[in-house]
């Protein structure tokens, strides 16, 4: 068992903070580990957010497309090359800010007040009609899943 102070966090809850006009947005205090956090951003062009995720859980992405076998060595190698060179490495200052980069935030229409929703193992970054439309459509499959599970 992981010691508390190295524990990945769980990243839950709805946050909407302000970018500055570097475009730097802060991670909220519960989601940080230390004085500065690494993070690497890629952007869900289909949903419409940017994905942020720790280092433990971007590693994972490649152990997964590596060890899933319905995937082909050109499938992996091309998802791989995609995947990575899409990536952003982000680290945050010592205010606990991030910077997003330039041509994501045009990619995903993130200027001014943004939303960071977390997503268990890692945060998506939405700009805030973006996420009240998803949201929106979201929540009847979420209340179908909580009657599945009994929650």
């Amino acid at each position: 068992m992981e010691a508390p102070e190295t524990a990945q966090p769980i990243f839950a809850g709805e946050f909407r903070h302000a970018m500055d006009g570097k475009n730097r947005v802060t991670i909220p205090s519960r989601w940080r580990k230390g004085e500065v956090d690494e993070f690497f951003a890629i952007p869900d062009l289909d949903g419409g957010f940017l994905m942020v995720m720790p280092p433990e859980a971007f590693r994972r992405v490649a152990d997964k497309v590596e060890q899933d076998a319905r995937l082909t060595p050109p499938e992996r190698r091309k998802f791989t090359r995609q995947f990575y060179s899409r990536s952003q490495h982000l680290v945050s200052d010592k205010q606990g800010r991030i910077v997003i980069p330039e041509e994501h935030c045009n990619q995903l229409e993130l200027h001014g007040e943004v939303v960071l929703a977390g997503n268990h193992a890692r945060f998506e970054v939405w700009n805030p009609d973006r996420w009240e439309k998803a949201f929106e459509e979201d929540s009847p499959t979420f209340k179908h899943v909580l009657g599945v599970l009994g929650i």
